[in-house]
C-alpha cells in the first residue's frame, strides 16, 4: 500500500460524512416544506368547510416522518456502507450537521430529525443513546427571545369596545362573510367585560397581542393571544365556526384551565401554520406555564419534539429526584404492566408476556391497536401515548416489587444487564387518577361530576366510531382538570363494526329440559342492557346517572349513531363545555 492511500482513505471518509450529514439536513427540509405546505391547506379546508378533509391533511402530515425517516436511513446505508454502524463517523457527522442548523429558526426540531435517524439505526443493535453522536439538551426549560418577524403581532389599544373587536375580526382576511358581525362583536365584549372589570375596574389597555398562526382543528378555526394593560395581562382564546350562514364567533375563553384543555394530550393536533414552531411554543407557554412542552408540540403536530422533550425531561428529573420507580397505584392491567415515579406526571406502560383470562388479543395486536389511537380523532377522550424503544435505566431506580414484577409478567420487553434495566418497548402516557380510586375519594359533588362525565365520555367516543369495549372504571382516568378520559386500548373496535342487540327472552323450555339456549352470540355482539351491571352505582349517584345517560343502555341508541356514521357526516366536537357557546345568548338576542 502507498503512503497516499490511507490519506485518501481518511478523505474519502471525511467527505461521506459531510455528504451524509448534508443528506439528513436536505431531507429535514423536505419533510418539512411539504409538511408546512399541508398545514397551510387548514385555512382554505376551513373556509371551504371541508371539515373531514381538513382531518385528513392531519393525518396524511402524521404519516410523513415515518416516510421521510425510512427513505433516509435506505440512502444513508448506500453512502456509508461499512461505515453506518460507526460511532466515530457518527461524531463527525453530528459536527457537520450542527453547522448546517446552526441558523435555522427551527434548530431544535432538525435535532430531533437526527436523533430519529441515528436511533433507528443504533437501537436494533443495542447501542444506547450517546450524547457524543446524538444531540441531547439537558438545560432546564427558559425562554427563548422572540425573534423579527415575531410569531405575534401587538396592536396598541387605549380602550376595549366593539369597534376594537371588529377590527380584530375583519383582519383575519376570512374568504367568508361573516353570519352577523355586529352581534358578534355585541357578544364577544359582553364576554369579556365582566371578567376584565372584576380583574382590574376597567376596560382601559395598552396592547393586544395576536398571534399570526390560527390553530384550525375540527370545525373550529381559533384565534390566540392577549390583552395587557401596565403589568396586568389576560389571555384570550376566540373559537370561530363556519357554518350554512357563514363565519360566526362561538366562544370566547379566558381561563388558563379551559385553554390547556383546548391544547390537550387527548386531541388530535391543530393545523397551526408557523415557520417559527419553537417560538410559537414558548407563546403559548407563556400563556399555559403548567402545560408539559411536549404536549404543546404534540398540539401542533410535532410529536417527535414532544418526544425527545419528554425523554430529556425524564433524564433530568431522574438525575434531580431521588423517588424509585414503582408499580402504578390501582387494579393491576390483564395486558399491561403499568408503572411510574410517584411525584411524576406520566406513568410507562409496557405489554405482558401473557395476558390474563379472559382477555384474548395478541401482543401484535395490541400493538396495532396503540397505533390506530395514534390516527383517530380522539375528541378529547383518549390519551396520547408516545412509544419509546430501548429505554435504559439504572436498576437501582426501581423499587424491589416492580423488579419481580417485571421479571414475573415482561421477560420479552425487559432485560437485565449488571446495573441495568433496558425496556425494549414502552409507552409513556400523561398520568391520571384511576376513575374508581377517584371515586372512592372524592367528595360528592366530585364524584356526581366524575360519574356524569364517564358517561359523556362514552358517548362522545362512540360519536367518533370508537367503542371501548372494557367499559370497567378502571380502565378510565380522572385528568388535573377533572375530565374522564379513556386509556385502555387493547378492545377498543369500531361502531360500526359491533352488532347491538336487546338480550333474548329465556326461553323456559329450554331452561327446564336442560338443553342448550335457542340463540347463538357472534363475537361482535353486543348487549348494552348488560352495561348497567358495572356502571351504575346503587343509590342517589345511579340514579342521576341513570337521569342523564339512561339511552346508553337501549341497543337504539348505538345502532342510531352507526346510523350517523354512515351518512358519512363529520363530527361536530367542541374542546370546551357547552357553556361557554354563544349560541343561547344569540338566540336571546334575537328573541329581543
Amino acid at each position: 500500500m502507498s503512503k497516499i492511500e490511507p490519506q485518501i482513505a481518511k478523505m474519502t471518509a471525511v467527505n461521506k460524512e459531510w455528504e451524509a450529514a448534508r443528506l439528513i439536513y436536505e431531507s429535514w427540509d423536505a419533510l418539512i416544506n411539504e409538511f408546512l405546505m399541508l398545514t397551510t391547506q387548514g385555512k382554505e379546508h376551513f373556509e371551504e368547510r371541508k371539515f373531514k378533509e381538513l382531518f385528513g391533511l392531519a393525518l396524511k402530515r402524521y404519516n410523513l416522518y415515518k416516510g421521510v425517516a425510512k427513505r433516509t436511513i435506505t440512502a444513508l446505508e448506500a453512502l456509508l456502507s461499512a461505515d453506518l454502524y460507526s460511532t466515530q463517523s457518527w461524531e463527525r457527522i453530528k459536527y457537520h450537521y450542527s453547522y448546517l442548523t446552526a441558523h435555522r429558526y427551527d434548530k431544535p426540531n432538525t435535532e430531533t430529525f437526527y436523533n430519529s435517524i441515528s436511533r433507528k439505526i443504533f437501537n436494533p443493535r443495542n447501542v444506547s443513546f450517546n450524547q457524543q453522536f446524538e444531540f441531547f439538551n439537558s438545560e432546564d426549560y427558559h425562554f427563548v427571545e422572540f425573534t423579527e418577524p415575531k410569531v405575534y403581532r401587538e396592536i396598541p389599544v387605549h380602550r376595549l369596545n366593539e369597534a376594537v373587536i371588529k377590527d380584530i375580526l375583519l383582519s383575519l382576511n376570512f374568504k367568508v362573510n361573516w353570519e352577523d358581525l355586529d352581534r358578534d362583536c355585541k357578544l364577544v365584549m359582553d364576554e369579556l367585560t365582566p371578567t376584565i372589570i372584576f380583574q382590574k375596574n376597567n376596560l382601559f389597555l395598552d396592547s393586544i397581542e395576536l398571534l399570526n398562526t390560527i390553530f384550525y382543528r375540527n370545525r373550529g378555526a381559533f384565534i390566540v393571544g392577549k390583552l395587557r394593560y401596565k403589568r396586568w395581562m389576560m389571555p384570550i382564546v376566540i373559537a370561530i365556526l363556519n357554518e350554512d350562514n357563514g363565519l360566526f364567533v362561538d366562544a370566547v375563553i379566558t381561563n388558563v384551565s379551559e385553554i390547556s384543555i383546548l391544547f390537550s394530550f387527548t386531541r388530535s393536533s391543530f393545523l397551526a401554520d408557523t415557520r417559527k414552531p419553537v417560538e410559537l411554543i414558548d407563546y403559548l407557554k407563556t400563556i399555559m406555564p403548567y402545560k408539559p412542552m411536549a404536549e404543546l408540540y404534540d398540539s401542533i403536530g410535532y410529536f417527535r419534539n414532544g418526544k425527545t422533550l419528554l425523554y430529556r425531561d425524564l433524564m433530568n428529573y431522574l438525575r434531580n429526584h431521588d423517588d424509585k420507580f414503582i408499580i402504578a397505584p390501582g387494579i393491576k392491567g390483564m395486558v399491561m404492566c403499568v408503572f411510574t415515579l410517584s411525584n411524576y406526571p406520566f406513568v410507562f406502560k409496557i405489554i405482558k408476556d401473557k395476558f390474563d383470562n379472559p382477555k384474548n388479543v395478541t401482543r401484535q395486536q395490541v400493538i396495532k391497536k396503540y397505533e390506530e389511537v395514534e390516527l383517530n380523532d380522539r375528541v378529547g377522550r383518549m390519551a396520547y401515548a408516545h412509544l419509546f424503544e430501548h429505554l435504559e435505566f439504572p436498576i437501582a431506580l426501581f423499587s424491589e416489587e416492580l423488579l419481580e414484577e417485571l421479571k414475573l409478567v415482561a421477560q420479552q420487553t425487559v432485560t437485565f444487564e449488571k446495573d441495568k434495566l433496558i425496556v425494549s418497548h414502552c409507552y409513556m402516557e400523561r398520568k391520571m387518577t384511576p376513575l374508581n380510586l377517584f371515586l372512592e375519594k372524592a367528595g360528592l359533588v366530585d364524584t356526581a361530576r366524575a360519574m356524569i362525565d364517564y358517561g359523556h365520555c362514552i358517548k362522545e367516543l362512540a360519536a367518533a366510531n370508537i367503542f371501548p369495549g372494557d367499559l370497567l372504571l378502571k380502565n378510565f382516568g380522572v385528568t388535573r382538570h377533572g375530565r374522564v378520559i379513556f386509556y385502555d386500548y387493547d378492545e377498543i373496535s369500531s361502531v360500526t363494526a359491533c352488532n347491538f342487540r336487546r338480550l333474548p327472552e329465556p326461553d323456559i323450555d329450554n331452561e327446564m329440559g336442560g338443553s342448550e339456549p335457542s340463540f347463538s352470540i357472534s363475537p361482535s355482539d353486543i348487549f348494552p342492557e348488560e352495561f348497567k351491571n358495572f356502571m351504575v352505582p346503587d343509590g342517589p349517584l345511579g340514579d342521576l346517572f341513570m337521569q342523564e345517560h339512561a339511552e346508553i343502555f337501549e341497543p337504539k341508541f348505538w345502532r342510531q349513531i352507526q346510523r350517523d356514521i354512515n351518512r358519512g357526516e363529520y363530527l361536530k366536537f367542541f374542546a370546551y363545555s357547552e357553556g361557554k357557546r354563544l349560541k343561547m345568548k344569540k338566540e336571546q338576542l334575537v328573541k329581543e
